[in-house]
């Protein structure tokens, strides 16, 4: 990440946390998303990816867990929260799953490990701002070699800013594509630890009516032990401590990772999407 790119994020950090939707102007409509996503994505064939591990399934969806990351899945109902006067724009979404993976490979983390399944009609017809996002993704899906933006697209939504994002990559899923990286957020700067640090998979089916995201903590071996400077005012150490840590996972190999991204990457290339009746 370039240094300007930590600058901008650390000045909005308390912006992002409370700014309004974008306007109604700057929104593309649903029909223009999904067409996008038709166009871009339906030529992809199925992926044939082989997984050690248990399969996992329902009416919904099915993913393979492999063997050490987790020993269960529970799947939420996730009622709608439709927009209204005093709900922040964080708070809206429509009705959706998520699917919670118990007895996971780590156990000292600050994000629960849950794979998310929305329907991109509903969710965008209710958030202006997911909107904007999916059309970013579905820009990053087709050109990954094109300059990537301050931050990255991501669901679920969160009262917080992305603070860095490394090890970034495209990856195809068994029915759609999307985007792999490892990433945390945070409502001010802080140095990068493992607590808060996760990979992350934001991606669209190929039919483009859903979005499928998965948050799954990882550590990685040079930070074990790192203190946590308490001195949280000393904006220009902590960023150059972020610029430094986000350059040395962008060149750190994946078996240092726990779990390994590569492990993790096959978690995400066994999902096949069936649809939520």
């Amino acid at each position: 990440m370039h240094k300007k790119q930590i600058i901008f994020i650390f000045l909005i950090f308390v912006l992002i946390a409370c700014s309004p939707n974008p306007s109604a102007s700057e929104q593309p409509s649903v029909e223009t998303i999904v067409a996008g996503t038709l166009e871009a994505l339906t030529a992809s064939a199925p992926v044939s990816t082989e997984v050690n591990g248990t399969l996992f399934t329902d009416d919904n969806l099915s993913f393979v867990i492999p063997i050490g990351i987790a020993t269960s899945v529970t799947e939420e109902v996730v009622q709608a929260v439709p927009p209204s006067e005093g709900t922040p724009w964080w708070g809206v979404y429509p009705e959706h799953r998520q699917y919670h993976l118990a007895g996971y490979a780590l156990t000292d983390v600050f994000h629960r490990v849950d794979i998310y399944l929305y329907p991109i009609e509903e969710y965008v017809a209710m958030n202006e701002d997911v909107g904007i996002g999916i059309e970013t993704l579905q820009s990053l899906i087709a050109n990954p070699n094109q300059p990537l933006p301050e931050r990255l697209p991501f669901l679920p939504t969160f009262n917080a800013s992305q603070m860095f994002y490394s090890n970034f990559g495209t990856m195809t899923f068994q029915n759609g594509s999307g985007i792999r990286y490892i990433t945390g957020f945070s409502q001010f700067p802080h140095p990068i630890s493992n607590i808060g640090m996760f990979y992350t998979f934001q991606g669209i089916t190929n039919d483009g009516v859903y979005y499928v995201s998965a948050i799954l903590p990882i550590n990685v071996d040079f930070l074990v032990g790192y203190p946590t400077p308490t001195d949280q005012g000393d904006f220009v150490f902590i960023e150059s401590e972020v610029i430094r840590v986000t350059d040395q996972l962008n060149n750190t190999s994946s078996d240092s990772f726990t779990p390994k991204l590569t492990v993790l990457d096959t978690l995400i290339q066994s999902i096949n999407v069936t649809g939520i009746p």
